[in-house]
């Protein structure tokens, strides 16, 4: 079974850009941007597809 790079436009926006995976974005952005001090608590998630 081949996996799609998350590297990709296409398999970024279905990690990160649905309501199912807020969670999982905020926690990138906090480690990201915060180092794992969580000051994002919620977050807007815009349809990349009309955008």
């Amino acid at each position: 079974m081949k996996f799609i790079s998350p590297k990709t436009d296409f398999a970024f926006k279905k990690i990160f850009a649905s309501q199912e995976s807020k969670p999982i974005l905020i926690s990138f952005l906090n480690a990201l941007v915060y180092h794992n001090q969580p000051l994002i608590q919620d977050l807007e998630i815009i349809d990349p597809y009309q955008s």
